[in-house]
């Protein structure tokens, strides 16, 4: 209903609408229109907030839904978990997963529940039925809080437990579990029915997506059809009228080239008639050329002043100026025997005094000529210094090697740009070969003029510099600078420790140096087996991963430190086998790699190499002794550990004892 009705509806009634009133009442009806269309949109805008946040919230509790169907956990279960864990200081989305994957441990290895009912972790209920696997999930945290951790560490990996829940779970969740269980109990939230429910929406929601987009792609394809024809119009038209469209391109491009050719010769010939004043300038002595400097500035300052200039003071001081060299003019006439126009015999004294101040005058900028010129020597002496520095040979420099590099420099460029307006000819002709020729051709055009050659030398004679300057202070991988003996971490110590009797037998399987591969994994990760380093090195034994694969390691199978022992014992060993026996050889490929090694040799190891070398061997021990010590049943701790003492001080002074007596 319009405002004109409104008014027709009101006059049936019996109202009279003057003018003025009419105009009012229409404005009233406009205003009222457009706050109730501002009212409607921010209604609609309201709308969509609320929809948006509902299916925010109904994605995240859908998500649940399905990874409680796929874990067989409740959804509170989950969410009481993820809740703990992050308050211990761990990841929600770690934990969820952590989750994730012991339910896929337990879904997919048929061992699996007798390798947790052994550990201490009921998996069924009296009835025989699964447990929540969230209960589980906790029942396993319980179980590996009460181990050392480098042991439940093992046993977390082993069920895609990782390691910052594992830290959160042993530091407890049970407080806040209880905390989450009792705040759900208060306000009534079920979490099992609120994901059903979120599922239901989601439902709807991807099902009027897939509508949305079905009716998109109809949409689409009716204007494909559509237009299919008008493009097939447009490409005809250009075909038909090709021969005018190319003569049109032809004109514009013979064009431009034309214009470069006129800038080329324009240059050329400015070129030309800069060397040839050059020459002649340089034919002059320097009294003339200081005249003709002093004489070109006056002209070129005249040139620029108006005449407004010329009325002004200094102006006035030109123009006398000039006055007097027109004066100078006459005067030397006259000393000629030639018509002048002033009798010049009474001014002879006076003008003879004035020429010997002016040349005392003319000498002393001459002096200041000099000066300049002295400076501008040094500076090029310093520049050729330091060019003689970097090993450039400055023989050859002169005014006229100077003067011939500039004209081959025009030269360059104008073929650098002939060669560009070539190349885009070519790209409008559709020839793509013959366009990336050209910006080739253009390339190397740029790289072979002098300017290109001279950055190119100096680059080269400082960076010869520099690495040979650098190459002077770097310490020498054998009998150089002491470098520090690496050291394991606490736990690393410990881990290494446990590992001691296996490093033993895979060096002697593989017929490795005693010492070897601890010694290696002290320095590359301080025993840290789940170091990951900038460049990606994982592990103990920092394997990137194409040499994990390579030696047969597979997903996470790089932190394992057995498995990763095994692997680095193989490796070591075919790098030996490699290098021909050689042990520092082989520990440089290890490091900076071997076909490095092999391509550039041992004398152009970067600094990291040369010293990773020396602290291999600094780890390694000077003499080789075995000692095998077997206990058996022991439950007394401390007793065991007094009795291994012992026999180890057994076989070090009989060690000892057999160095002195093979030393006497």
């Amino acid at each position: 209903m319009n405002a004109e009705a409104i008014k027709s509806f009101l006059v049936s009634l019996g109202f009279d609408v003057d003018e003025a009133g009419q105009r009012k009442f229409e404005a009233g009806i406009v205003s009222a229109t457009a706050k109730v269309v501002k009212l409607g949109v921010a209604v609609e805008a309201a709308a969509l907030s609320v929809v948006a946040f509902t299916t925010k919230i109904a994605s995240g509790l859908d998500d649940l839904y399905w990874a409680s169907q796929r874990t067989g956990a409740t959804v509170a279960g989950i969410q009481r978990i993820g809740y703990a864990v992050g308050q211990m200081g761990g990841s929600v989305n770690a934990a969820r997963s952590s989750l994730e994957n012991l339910a896929q441990f337990i879904r997919n290895s048929p061992g699996a529940e007798g390798f947790l009912n052994r550990l201490g972790v009921q998996t069924r209920d009296a009835s025989g039925q699964m447990r929540d696997m969230a209960s589980i999930f906790t029942g396993v945290g319980q179980r590996l809080n009460s181990m050392p951790y480098f042991r439940a560490n093992q046993y977390a990996q082993m069920l895609g437990i990782d390691e910052n829940t594992l830290m959160a779970m042993r530091r407890g969740l049970g407080q806040f579990s209880a905390e989450y269980t009792a705040t759900a109990k208060a306000i009534g939230f079920n979490a099992e029915q609120a994901a059903a429910s979120s599922n239901k929406f989601m439902t709807s929601m991807r099902e009027f997506g897939m509508m949305a987009g079905m009716a998109r792609d109809k949409i689409g394809a009716n204007l494909a059809s559509g237009l299919a024809g008008s493009i097939d119009n447009f490409r005809k038209l250009i075909v038909d009228n090709f021969p005018r469209i190319e003569t049109g391109i032809t004109v514009v491009i013979k064009s431009i080239l034309w214009l470069a050719d006129i800038v080329g010769r324009v240059v050329y010939r400015l070129v030309q008639a800069v060397g040839v004043i050059i020459d002649w300038w340089g034919s002059l002595d320097k009294s003339t050329k200081q005249i003709i400097a002093a004489f070109g500035a006056m002209l070129v300052a005249w040139r620029l002043l108006n005449s407004a200039f010329a009325m002004s003071p200094i102006g006035r001081i030109i123009a006398l100026a000039a006055a007097l060299a027109a004066l100078v003019e006459d005067y030397a006439t006259w000393k000629e025997g030639g018509q002048s126009l002033i009798d010049w015999s009474k001014w002879e004294p006076g003008i003879q005094y004035a020429q010997k101040a002016i040349g005392g005058l003319s000498g002393d900028f001459g002096a200041l000529y000099d000066k300049v010129v002295d400076l501008g020597k040094a500076i090029w002496d310093a520049i050729k210094a330091f060019l003689e520095f970097i090993d450039i040979d400055t023989s050859r420099f002169s005014g006229k090697w100077l003067f011939d590099q500039i004209i081959e420099s025009v030269r360059c460029a104008i073929k650098y740009v002939g060669a560009l307006v070539d190349a885009l000819k070519k790209l409008v002709s559709g020839d793509f070969s013959g366009a990336w020729d050209s910006l080739k051709e253009a390339a190397s055009i740029l790289a072979d003029s002098p300017m290109g050659q001279g950055v190119t030398a100096v680059a080269k004679g400082v960076y010869t510099k520099a690495s040979n300057a650098l190459n002077q202070y770097l310490p020498e991988w054998m009998g150089g600078t002491p470098v520090e003996r690496p050291k394991a971490s606490k736990a690393g110590e410990q881990l290494l420790g446990w590992m001691g009797p296996m490093l033993t037998q895979l060096e002697s399987l593989y017929k490795l140096p005693a010492g070897l591969l601890r010694s290696v994994a002290t320095t590359e990760s301080a025993g840290n087996q789940f170091a990951v380093s900038e460049a990606g090195a994982k592990g103990l034994f920092q394997f990137m991963d194409g040499t994990a694969r390579d030696m047969g390691l597979r997903g996470n199978d790089v932190f394992d430190p057995m498995k990763s022992a095994q692997a680095a014992a193989k490796y070591l060993a075919q790098l030996l086998k490699a290098n021909g026996g050689d042990l520092d050889k082989a520990l440089a490929s290890y490091n900076w790699g071997i076909g490095n090694v092999q391509k550039h040799g041992m004398a152009l190891m970067p600094r990291e190499t040369r010293d990773y070398i020396p602290k291999v061997r600094s780890g390694m021990p000077s003499i080789n002794q075995e000692t095998n010590i077997t206990v058996y049943g022991s439950t007394d701790a401390q007793g065991t550990a007094d009795a291994i003492a012992d026999k180890q001080d057994g076989v070090n002074s009989r060690t000892v004892q057999q160095v002195n007596t093979g030393n006497r």
